[in-house]
């Protein structure tokens, strides 16, 4: 016997001994799961005697294999982002160096272009150091001349701000003084310039010459 799910409309092939019941069946589709009522033939029902029901069968259910999900993408390995991590670390570290290495060896152009980079400089350790060297004193009959060096003997190019000289006694009292523009506005490391000047009426009890730098 052949019946039709009234759902899905799926057809069975039923044994009719099956529906041999007075009551008939409880039926239920294998394939979308819905149940109905169904009675049994009319023949069955006359011929046969009227009996409990029996128990609905339970027909299994075809199972439907599940729908592939999408793959889930692969996670990164943490160990891979730490290692990127660290790569551009040391990569701005180098570049750091190489740049403090720089600015190191090109001190002079560097403070000649910013002049406000001579204090981080000498932060830093390096400060220009700047001296006066070969001072002599000559007599002529014009007045006195003095002349001499200013030596950069530190490591950091620097400024030379204006000169004082004066003269003194033999008691190393000050007598006379003037202030003089510098010989070179600056000096690198190890750079010398040189310097004179004259006192056209020198004081007669002079006899030693000091030399400074101008307060700025």
């Amino acid at each position: 016997m052949i019946l039709a799910c009234p759902a899905c409309r799926t057809r069975f092939l039923v044994d009719e001994q099956e529906l041999s019941g007075p009551a008939g069946r409880t039926m239920r589709c294998a394939i979308c799961g819905h149940t109905w009522h169904r009675s049994p033939p009319l023949a069955m029902r006359d011929r046969e005697p009227i009996a409990p029901p029996a128990a609905p069968r339970i027909e299994p259910a075809i199972g439907v294999p599940p729908r592939a999900g999408p793959v889930p993408a692969p996670q990164r390995q943490p160990r891979r982002r730490l290692a990127i991590g660290w790569g551009v670390l040391g990569t701005v570290v180098a570049l750091l160096a190489l740049a403090l290495v720089a600015a190191t060896i090109a001190r002079s152009e560097v403070v000649a272009m910013w002049p406000a980079a001579a204090r981080l400089y000498a932060l830093a350790g390096f400060s220009p150091k700047l001296e006066f060297r070969k001072i002599a004193t000559t007599r002529t009959a014009e007045g006195l001349v003095i002349e001499g060096d200013v030596t950069n003997t530190g490591n950091m190019p620097g400024e030379v701000p204006r000169l004082r000289v004066a003269l003194r006694d033999p008691a190393e009292k000050e007598k006379q003084f003037k202030i003089i523009d510098p010989p070179a506005a600056w000096l690198a490391p190890g750079e010398t310039a040189h310097f004179k000047t004259s006192f056209d009426h020198p004081d007669e009890a002079a006899t030693g010459v000091l030399m400074t730098f101008a307060p700025r």
